[in-house]
């Protein structure tokens, strides 16, 4: 077993991550490697340090309402519509943190898989954040948020510390935006320029409102490739 590990990836559990790029749609793996589901979204709660990852979500539930728009709000209610006697038939199966032993390219739980999926009562979750769109303190619109970036505390919880926001254009979550080193020179050229507008902006500079699904920023972030890909 430790053989087989030390030839995986590096845990990024103990860095910085992005939400998007590196959970959604990883599959999740039991201590034993068997399947459990895939990352259909992300349980954010607030914590005493800020908004912090307490669960992954996975499931119809959890995945449907990502389509966004008039599309995804039809699709989750014609498929609440199937079951409506169902028990918490809208809640997404989760997986909660503390089962969580590392991440590479899979989500890899500690423990076994029986029993590990449970419903919970609704909390806020990652699509809802990267859905939303983000203005300036005129009230001008920037754009919206493309992800958002965790950094562990030190106990080693999962806390949001930036908003990574800007015109979502094609590429947004494939990592060509973000890393110097990311894929092919031409690729990674083509879509950093696509992403030249694109800022990191400290999360404790935003108000997030889940109501009206707005970031309001008190500041104007620096575009500049510099501070976009750093």
């Amino acid at each position: 077993m430790s053989e087989r590990r030390s030839r995986e990836p590096e845990d990024r559990l103990g860095g910085a991550i992005d939400g998007a790029l590196h959970l959604l749609d990883r599959q999740i793996l039991d201590s034993f490697d068997k399947m459990v589901g895939k990352v259909d979204d992300v349980e954010l709660t607030e914590g005493p340090d800020g908004l912090e990852i307490t669960g992954l979500l996975t499931g119809a539930a959890a995945l449907l309402p990502r389509l966004g728009g008039r599309l995804g709000d039809t699709t989750v209610r014609h498929w609440r519509a199937l079951k409506p006697a169902e028990p918490l038939r809208s809640h997404p199966w989760r997986v909660d943190m503390t089962d969580v032993d590392r991440l590479d390219s899979a989500v890899h739980l500690s423990v076994a898989r029986e029993g590990v999926l449970r419903k919970d009562r609704e909390r806020h979750r990652l699509g809802q954040l990267t859905a939303m769109e983000v203005v300036y303190p005129d009230g001008n619109r920037l754009g919206r948020v493309l992800d958002v970036r965790f950094r562990p505390a030190d106990d080693g919880r999962l806390v949001l510390r930036s908003l990574i926001v800007g015109r979502g254009r094609p590429g947004t979550l494939l990592g060509y935006d973000r890393r110097g080193d990311q894929g092919p020179w031409l690729v990674r050229t083509v879509v950093r320029g696509l992403h030249r507008h694109t800022a990191i902006t400290p999360a404790a500079r935003a108000e997030i409102d889940w109501s009206a699904a707005t970031v309001t920023l008190d500041h104007v972030p620096h575009d500049a490739p510099g501070h976009a890909f750093g």
